[in-house]
């Protein structure tokens, strides 16, 4: 009979080899600071301390919170890695998935994590996990202490009756090679920061507002929470509905935000988030209001176009549907079920819609009129696989001008000089570059200057023969006057 332990091989993970390994998950600094917020909030924190130290090759970062803290065992637990299963059953205010956030977010960015924890009315106490020394013994050894220098950094945590500090030395991804006295080096490490400032405003946004809001400072400056919605502004477009074959249900929530004509110079900058307009379209997937998917349309197959950039849809995850939307170890991704994805896209397509329309008209509320029966000023014509763009000559304002003027040739020689000698790389590169600079027709007009222009093509209609409603009705299918329907509404049969 075979002895039992002839049936198996034991062969537990070489540290120096798996510890390096675990470095490659995929963190950046913004992700993986976030993933240490997180056991900050999951620990009841109210208040949580980021601090960046500049010091060129020494720089260090520390993390300190109010939260409930902990004791000895639960802090050597805490740095064990897969302390937790992704499939074990959470408590629903719990942020963690893996149990690995705090060690592979840490040792990502940093080759000596130090962490110093204290219950209500227990002492202090001190764990650390260091590459080299891994590496050197190739064993699992957690230190019981930090190192002389690293002591300042607990300054805070000491004057606190519970919480813990969460410290970061050794930075190589961040700031290996690097000179104190360089002034580009300390500048990029500053830029850093601000990158990191603006991620965390983003993700925690939800939790940072509110009757029991945690408050998240960065170098002693608070972070503003970023709303991608917009949603007090009176412009948004709200939408609602729920995946309904999902159990438990999850709540949608669409909004098309407002036209850049109706934001402030101030709301537009804040509107294009960390990463700008183009970038913040698409799902925003939630996990107990910790925000996992900031803009992402989640594998349907569709680009970031310019004209669906005012559309963003919320969905809101339970915790117990991890391993269902697969949200991966950094909690940046998720990828909903099969089951699901045909009510997404529905959804989906009809917010896109909308956005493309307010996009399109400057957010006026548009009328029956059929997008394609609009008249243009310009039509663009395909000819040797170049598109080139002429004034439309069956325009009925160039028409009339054309048929009245007094020297005809002049005329039609201004208009073919103006179609010539459109600007179209420049307009090209510009709209490249800053997409968002390019202004709509009238965009800066008040409503009396563009009255008077559109007065001009409605003393048109009516020289033709038509009514005061169908000269008004003509107006609306002729551009750019079909976004402007509250000025149309009040021109009267003596403006003929």
């Amino acid at each position: 009979m075979q002895m039992q332990d002839e049936l198996f091989d034991t062969t537990p993970p070489h540290a120096a080899a798996i510890v390096e390994s675990l470095r490659a998950f995929g963190y950046d600094l913004p992700t993986a600071l976030a993933d240490v917020v997180d056991n900050s909030i999951s620990a009841g924190a109210r208040h949580v301390w980021l601090r960046f130290d500049w010091d060129g090759a020494a720089s260090v970062l520390s993390v300190t919170d109010d939260g409930h803290g902990m004791s000895a065992p639960e802090l050597v637990e805490a740095m064990r890695l897969g302390t937790r299963g992704p499939l074990a059953e959470r408590a629903p205010h719990d942020l963690g998935r893996f149990g690995l956030g705090l060690k592979t977010a840490s040792l990502s960015q940093c080759r000596r994590l130090t962490v110093r924890s204290r219950r209500a009315g227990d002492t202090l106490e001190t764990r650390c996990w260091d590459l080299d020394l891994i590496a050197a013994k190739n064993d699992w050894r957690l230190l019981r202490s930090a190192d002389a220098h690293a002591e300042p950094n607990f300054a805070r945590l000491a004057t606190l009756p519970n919480g813990t500090t969460v410290l970061w030395q050794q930075l190589d991804r961040l700031t290996r090679g690097q000179d104190t006295q360089n002034e580009k080096h300390h500048q990029r490490f500053l830029e850093r920061i601000e990158v990191v400032r603006r991620h965390l405003g983003m993700v925690f946004h939800r939790l940072m507002t509110g009757r029991d809001a945690v408050r998240i400072l960065v170098n002693e400056r608070p972070v503003e929470p970023w709303d991608p919605f917009m949603a007090d502004h009176p412009a948004t477009l709200p939408f609602s509905d729920e995946l309904r074959t999902s159990i438990p249900r999850i709540p949608m929530r669409g909004f098309v935000l407002p036209h850049f004509s109706k934001l402030t110079k101030t709301q537009h900058e804040a509107g294009a988030g960390p990463r700008g307009w183009l970038a913040h379209q698409g799902f925003y997937v939630y996990r107990r209001d910790r925000l996992l998917v900031a803009g992402d349309w989640l594998g349907f197959g569709w680009t970031k176009d310019e004209h669906l950039k005012l559309a963003r849809i919320a969905i809101e995850l339970p915790n117990t549907l991890d391993h269902e939307w697969q949200i991966n170890v950094t909690k940046s991704r998720a990828t909903p079920p099969s089951a699901l994805r045909d009510e997404l896209k529905s959804f989906a397509a009809t917010i896109r819609a909308r956005a493309k329309n307010v996009y399109t008209h400057r957010g006026a509320r548009l009328t029956p009129q059929a997008a394609s029966a609009i008249v243009h000023l310009w039509a663009p014509v395909a000819k040797h696989d170049r598109v080139f763009y002429q004034i439309n000559r069956e325009h009925p304002l160039v028409k009339q001008i054309a048929e009245t003027a007094p020297d005809k040739a002049a005329f039609g020689a201004l208009l073919r000089l103006l179609q010539e000698t459109i600007p179209l790389q420049h307009i090209s590169i510009a709209s490249t570059e800053k997409p968002d600079s390019q202004p709509e027709p009238f965009q800066d007009a008040a409503d009396p200057e563009i009255r008077e222009a559109m007065t001009q093509l409605y003393r048109v209609f009516r020289s033709m023969g038509h009514s005061p409603d169908e000269a008004r009705r003509s107006l609306r299918s002729h551009s750019p006057f079909d976004a402007f329907p509250h000025l149309i509404a009040t021109l009267e049969e003596q403006s003929a």
